[in-house]
């Protein structure tokens, strides 16, 4: 069965299921570093806001052997447990008073954004870009924000300065940043999925001066580095300048500059890295980045 013959049949399947108590169809979704997806939008009648399901990854699912009711049965089970209920109106976005202490930033990458940049606000930091964001609910991040566009700014009779400055104040809030040593992060990792000691070196668990920036939530948590004194805080803690890699869209690790010795080394490892482990919409950058204390800001390295 082709991809193509694989989303009708998808979408038979969930017409069944949910009958006519929603409207399903198909729509292309332009995501972060110019990946399309095909999205799944489900409008029910008695909700608000009902979760777009992208099947690119399951029709892989299905190449690999898994039964295509099986899939089927997944995606309706997560858009039947993750709708916002009736007590978000979308028609309150309409009202900037209701959502200006929802609105937050995320990084990407700017020349692999093109595309998605000319149809929403945004502001280059180095080679990246700040984009902006409306966090819905909180305890479902990921699935419930909306991405801030052009068109949302002429609505509100709102600039780009003015979602900025409300999305510095905002950001620390909603996404609180949360700064923790290689060594715990692997800790947390193992325990999370209940991986035994003797699938990692034990080198690696030591505390190998590499540290881990990101959000409480895990989402979105390589701006954390945009956040005042959250970099200047931790250099100055540790009396050293510092490199920081972009591990992900989700987070960077620094490294205490006295640390690296080639800093040529560092990017072809960061390359290697997102070649190799990094989903291509996670990816943020292909080189580290350098924090100077004494100039107090981050540039390119």
């Amino acid at each position: 069965m082709d991809y193509c013959i694989f989303k009708e049949c998808i979408l038979e399947a969930l017409t069944e299921r949910f009958g006519d108590d929603c409207k399903i169809e198909y729509k292309e979704v332009l995501k972060n570093n110019g990946i399309r997806l095909d999205g799944l939008l489900v409008r029910f009648n008695n909700k608000s806001i009902s979760p777009t399901v992208y099947v690119n990854d399951y029709y892989d699912r299905y190449v690999a052997g898994e039964d295509i009711d099986d899939i089927a049965d997944r995606i309706a089970w997560l858009i039947k447990n993750n709708c916002l209920e009736d007590d978000f109106n979308p028609e309150s976005l309409i009202l900037f008073e209701n959502i200006k202490d929802r609105i937050v930033y995320k990084l990407v990458n700017y020349e692999k954004n093109k595309d998605l940049l000319n149809t929403i606000p945004h502001k280059k930091f180095l080679d990246l870009a700040v984009v902006y964001y409306i966090a819905i609910k909180e305890d479902i991040f990921e699935s419930a924000s909306i991405l801030i566009n052009n068109s949302h700014l002429e609505l509100w009779g709102k600039t780009l300065e003015d979602i900025d400055k409300l999305a510095k104040v905002n950001s620390p809030k909603v996404l609180k940043p949360e700064l923790k040593s290689m060594a715990q992060t692997l800790m947390e990792i193992i325990h999370h999925e209940k991986k035994s000691l003797d699938e990692l070196e034990e080198d690696i668990l030591a505390d190998c001066g590499m540290y881990v920036l990101s959000n409480e939530k895990k989402q979105f948590g390589a701006s954390a580095i945009l956040y005042d004194n959250v970099i200047k805080d931790f250099s100055e803690k540790l009396n050293c300048d510092l490199y920081i890699l972009p591990s992900s869209v989700h987070e960077v690790i620094m490294i205490p500059s006295i640390l690296v010795d080639s800093v040529d080394k560092l990017n072809d490892m960061i390359c290697e890295v997102n070649a190799t482990q990094v989903p291509l919409m996670d990816i943020l950058s292909n080189h580290s980045y350098y924090y100077s204390r004494e100039k107090e800001c981050i540039t390119c390295s």
